[in-house]
């Protein structure tokens, strides 16, 4: 999988309209549902889903669009669905226009200068009619386990090591942010300044959004990406190909997991995702590599790295 800084270029034009209302959650949480630049998002809260420009050429017109696949926790009940984009509501255009790319562009830039922690409201100045302000942070980062593990206390479950000798390379950590600031006092200060953009240092809570980690075994890696899933609408991810992947159900236990292939060409992306509650609140964990390390046989044994020792 492509970290974030190198999957820029193919994600720069990916919403709509960039300036958008406050309401919408646009921060790595969102950035970081893109796999292998070409999978969809899921955007937390009540809002619409927000699509990658360019991304959808290669959906047929004659796709099923009621295609859908669903886990189910012991009770029946719908913990986690993926949908094909074109369920979801969203305006599709063929290439961002100059003022919106312009403005992608300066968040990024602004986004590569942060240090691992920061948070930021920002106001940029130059190409936003709308003078939207936009949260722009950079996860926590660790080479040391232990460390990831005390910043999580408990809210997620990073395994010491993964089945086939696989051990924990590096991790990120992202934490809430108090969206506290005064947009009027932005706006003076850019008059005052006249420089490109503004900002306010973001407090952070210590709830959990998302954390990602790599292990290492060799030439071999496996990415692990688990998240918060407790406030996603529908409990729902929107997927761009999901006609491509072939997917299967399997079943730890009174577990559910969806394991999927994708042939790219040159490899076969695979994942197994599933939903269990940690710490009192849904969490996704996704694990995910290419090759052979990863395969229907082997779902047991990696899912059962993440329970209890107990179970």
């Amino acid at each position: 999988m492509k970290r974030l800084n190198e999957s820029r270029e193919s994600i720069k034009a990916i919403f709509t309209d960039p300036r958008i209302p406050q309401q919408i959650d646009v921060t790595s949480v969102v950035m970081d549902q893109i796999k292998q630049n070409k999978e969809g998002f899921f955007v937390k809260y009540k809002v619409s889903i927000l699509v990658a420009i360019g991304l959808l050429a290669s959906i047929t017109t004659g796709y099923a669009a009621m295609q859908y696949y669903q886990l189910k926790n012991p009770q029946g009940e719908v913990i986690y669905q993926e949908q094909d984009v074109s369920n979801a509501n969203v305006k599709i255009m063929d290439k961002p226009d100059p003022e919106m790319q312009a403005y992608l562009e300066k968040q990024w830039e602004i986004r590569d200068s942060l240090e691992p922690g920061d948070a930021l409201a920002v106001y940029i100045v130059a190409n936003n009619p709308k003078k939207q302000i936009v949260d722009l942070s950079k996860p926590f980062e660790y080479t040391n386990l232990a460390a990831l593990k005390e910043k999580l206390a408990g809210q997620a479950v990073v395994p010491e090591s993964l089945p086939g000798g696989f051990v924990f390379l590096d991790g990120k950590v992202e934490t809430g942010i108090k969206r506290e600031y005064n947009k009027d006092a932005l706006y003076q200060q850019a008059e005052n300044s006249k420089t490109e953009y503004v900002e306010q240092p973001l407090e952070r809570t210590n709830e959990m959004e998302y954390v990602g980690a790599t292990y290492r075994a060799g030439d071999h890696s496996i990415n692990v990406y688990i998240s918060n899933f407790d406030e996603v609408v529908g409990n729902t991810v929107y997927m761009v190909n999901l006609d491509k992947q072939k997917k299967e159900k399997v079943k730890v236990g009174q577990l559910e997991i969806l394991y999927t292939e994708e042939d790219q060409g040159d490899r076969v992306y695979k994942e197994m995702v599933w939903v269990m509650e940690t710490a009192g609140k849904q969490v996704r964990y996704r694990v995910s590599s290419s090759g052979e390390v990863l395969n229907k046989n082997n779902v047991e044994k990696f899912v059962k790295a993440f329970l209890p020792a107990t179970k």
